[in-house]
Order: C-alpha cells, then sequence, then structure tokens
C-alpha cells in the first residue's frame, strides 16, 4: 500500500498530468494491483478526458468504463465526509470512477470556484492516507495550486515521489535543490523524470545523467507522443496503450510504451529498496 506522488516545484508545463496518466494505466494493464489515481486539480478535465469522451456516440474503452461521468467529482462528496469525521478507506471507493475493474480507479479534480477550491483542498492529506489503506498504489498529481503546506505535508507522507521535470538543465536543478531545502522530503524516495521527452538534444538523458546527478544511471523519460496527446483528448487511453502492446518491431511508439513501463519498475524496485 503505497503513495505515489508526481509533482514539479517550476511553473513551466512539463506533462506532468499526462505522465501520471500513462504510468497508471500502463502499470493497471501490466499488472494485478488496484491502483487509484487522484486529481488536485480545480476545473482540469486531462484526467477524465483521457478515459472518457463527453460525448457518447465517441466513448470507447474494453474494461467496463463508467461512460455516464458526469462533471461533478467525487471530491465534493469525500470533503463532506472528511469533515464530518465518517471516512474510511473502503468509504473512499464510492467516490471514484472506475476505469479499468479492479485494477484502475480515479478520483477527479474539484469543479467550481478557487473559493470551493480553497474550503476542499485541506482534506486531501487525509484522504490520500485512508486511500492509501485501501488500494495497492494511490498516485498523486500533486497540482502547483494547492498550498504550500498541503502539498509539503503529502509529500512528506508520500512513499516515492516522481518529479516530473522538463528537458531543461536549470528546472532540473531547481527541482533537486527544493529537495534540499526541504530536509524533511528525502531525495532518496525521488525518481526524477522527464516528461515531453525528445532524444534529437544534447541535452539527452545520458549527458543530464552525468552532469548533474554525476551516475550512470539514466534519468527517467517520458518521450513526448502525439498518440497519447490525441488519445487524451478522445476518452482512449486505455485502448492506445493495449495498442501499443500488440506492436511488432521498435519504432516511436513501442519505444514509448518501454520507457512507460521503465519508469513504472523503477517505481516498485525504488520502493522496494527503501522499504528493506
Amino acid at each position: 500500500m503505497s503513495i505515489v506522488t508526481f509533482y514539479n516545484s517550476a511553473r513551466e508545463q512539463t506533462g506532468q498530468t499526462m505522465s501520471a496518466i500513462a504510468i497508471a494505466t500502463n502499470m493497471a494493464i501490466q499488472h494485478n494491483i488496484k491502483i487509484l489515481l487522484i486529481s488536485t486539480s480545480l476545473n482540469d478535465d486531462t484526467i477524465k478526458n483521457s478515459f472518457w469522451h463527453e460525448k457518447p456516440n465517441l466513448l470507447s474503452g474494453i474494461f467496463g468504463s463508467n461512460a455516464n461521468v458526469v462533471n461533478q467529482s467525487g471530491i465534493e462528496g469525500l470533503d463532506r465526509v472528511v469533515r464530518s469525521n465518517k471516512i474510511s478507506p473502503d468509504i473512499i471507493k464510492d467516490y471514484t470512477k472506475v476505469v479499468l475493474k479492479n485494477r484502475l480507479e480515479v478520483l477527479l479534480g474539484v469543479t467550481g470556484t478557487e473559493e470551493q477550491y480553497s474550503n476542499i483542498y485541506d482534506q486531501y492529506l487525509e484522504i490520500v492516507i485512508q486511500a492509501s489503506k485501501y488500494y495497492d498504489f494511490v498516485f498523486v498529481d500533486l497540482d502547483k495550486n494547492l498550498s504550500g503546506k498541503v502539498k509539503r505535508e503529502i509529500l512528506k507522507c508520500s512513499d516515492i515521489i516522481v518529479p516530473i521535470v522538463s528537458q531543461n538543465l536549470i528546472t532540473i536543478q531547481n527541482n533537486i535543490d527544493f529537495f534540499k531545502k526541504v530536509p524533511e522530503i528525502s531525495i532518496q524516495k525521488a525518481i526524477f523524470t522527464i516528461g515531453k521527452y525528445n532524444e534529437n538534444t544534447k541535452y539527452n538523458a545520458k549527458n543530464i545523467s552525468r552532469n548533474i546527478f554525476k551516475s550512470k544511471d539514466l534519468i527517467d523519460i517520458i518521450p513526448y507522443n502525439v498518440l497519447l496527446f490525441e488519445a487524451a483528448q478522445e476518452g482512449r487511453m486505455v485502448d492506445l496503450l493495449l495498442d501499443f502492446t500488440r506492436l511488432k518491431g521498435k519504432d516511436e511508439n513501442t519505444t514509448f510504451l518501454s520507457e512507460l513501463s521503465n519508469t513504472g519498475t523503477d517505481i516498485k524496485n525504488k520502493l522496494s529498496l527503501i522499504r528493506k
């Protein structure tokens, strides 16, 4: 029962949410484990649109996905449960949306005003902790707009932190410096991962690992993939990754899936190492 938090200390777009979605979905497909993906966002439909399409005739998904997705997320309901001190691990599933039965569920973010959001986000920590008692993995997509205190508390309780960074030396160094400034959040549980990765630059994974981490071990990467971003707008994330598993030979899509799987494996291996 583990908490894995996706995080970025910078304000730039790094593909953090897309990376969290893709890694969680791929791990759920490949392994017989129960995963909950939690959005901590305000008015961001990226996760919902990755699994369901607004138009009924365009919906896809072959694992019994819940097609009747409403705009109201389960966070509002869970907020009331937490405030009434009635929350328990098994109650959380009543407020989630099923993507893959017994494999992957999502808890959508807040839909509403900034005031409503600020009144709710203090409950995220308790929700994450309780969920980790029920699911094998709780993946938290940590939104930049959460209060600093809430973000730090979730990072502190996380077993693994996956900083999704851009392919930029300064940005990567700034994320490393964040851990140095907040010593109670150990850098030892971090798996630095480049989102929207492009191999065709001198700032590739090998050189970044050597120059910044002073290590032969490569930083994890999630290559930029056009089909992934299309699927994320059409509710086809599960179908796309399943299609990739059937491909033969080596191309950009099989490479993408391989790197996605590598990051999932690194999460599991790092977790095992920390617990030893």
